[in-house]
């Protein structure tokens, strides 16, 4: 019987604790004089730039590989090793043209000096150093 009431004490010594820490807490300036915090300018700008124009034709690339574009905005074919691909447009915060098949794990990234092809799935290059000719 000792240690019921010992624990009912702890019980309820806790309780009242509990409900003085939360009062404590508690802010008496009311929520409609608070200001907000003053937000940092976003100094890095990483919002999505518009890419350059997607460049299409026959690529020939490093090794002997070619890769094959054609299509423009979101209806883009991309031909590779004999197999198409559908591919969707993703927008990028560098300006780089950006395709992908999320099916396949195709990433197509274009960039003014050459273009690359790799496989996301599997984490390889397939494809460097390509260019239009």
């Amino acid at each position: 019987m000792i240690a019921f009431n010992a624990l009912n004490t702890y019980r309820i010594a806790s309780a009242l604790t509990l409900t003085a820490l939360l009062a404590a807490c508690g802010s008496s300036v009311p929520l409609a004089d608070t200001k907000p915090e003053p937000t940092l300018p976003n100094l890095l700008k990483l919002e999505p730039t518009p890419s350059a124009s997607l460049l299409t034709g026959n690529f020939y690339c490093e090794l002997g590989n070619r890769v094959d574009l054609a299509g423009a905005g979101s209806d883009v074919k991309l031909t590779w090793k004999g197999r198409s691909y559908q591919m969707a447009t993703v927008s990028t915060t560098t300006g780089a043209v950006r395709l992908e098949d999320k099916a396949s794990g195709l990433v197509w990234i274009q960039i003014p000096a050459k273009s690359m092809l790799l496989n996301s799935k599997l984490g390889q290059q397939l494809a460097n150093e390509c260019k239009l000719r």
